[in-house]
């Protein structure tokens, strides 16, 4: 064994860390100035609830959770290409920024349409609907529905620092195209 091995563990380690530690600031930067991903906790919030009543199974779950985590996914998507179509307009008015724009949210919008399908599938799978709370049926679709809703409340919550002030586009730059 050579003596160079755990410093070359070591180092590989950190670029792991400090990328970990990036993406959570963008998702908790998102989580705090769009409005559209503060309603989207409070949708997942309503989704948890509804199969923590209902108790689907594990496989269930899993497709309700993956679509979900796929729609906050496309939020921070789009919000990245409307922070750098901003910053490159140098915040005016552009037609091919707004498109862009446009077709950036058009993204969120049809994951958001599929989001919906699934989750209208979920509630005819659990037909007919018995409330099963405080039972242990279907526990590790419980247990996994907690972890997810505890990893995106710790997101939401974690305090958020701006290290500086973003420049939006102000209402009367917005023109039809």
């Amino acid at each position: 064994m050579n003596v160079d091995e755990p410093k070359i563990e070591q180092q590989a380690e950190e670029p792991f860390r400090a990328a970990v530690s990036y993406s959570a600031k963008g998702i908790v930067y998102a989580f705090h100035t769009e409005t559209n991903l503060k309603r989207d906790v409070w949708l997942f919030t309503a989704l948890a609830i509804v199969e923590l009543v209902l108790r689907p199974t594990l496989t269930e779950v899993t497709v309700t959770l993956f679509v979900s985590m796929c729609v906050f996914a496309a939020e921070l998507f789009n919000t990245a290409i409307e922070l750098t179509v901003d910053v490159a307009s140098n915040w005016r008015y552009h037609v091919v920024a707004g498109a862009a724009k446009d077709v950036a949210s058009g993204a969120v919008t049809m994951i958001s349409i599929g989001a919906l399908c699934v989750a209208c599938w979920l509630l005819t799978q659990v037909w007919p609907w018995h409330f099963w709370l405080l039972s242990r049926r279907h526990m590790p679709g419980a247990v996994m529905v907690l972890a997810a809703l505890a990893v995106i409340w710790t997101f939401r919550c974690w305090p958020y620092r701006a290290e500086t002030v973003i420049k939006r586009r102000r209402m009367e730059d917005t023109h039809e195209f």
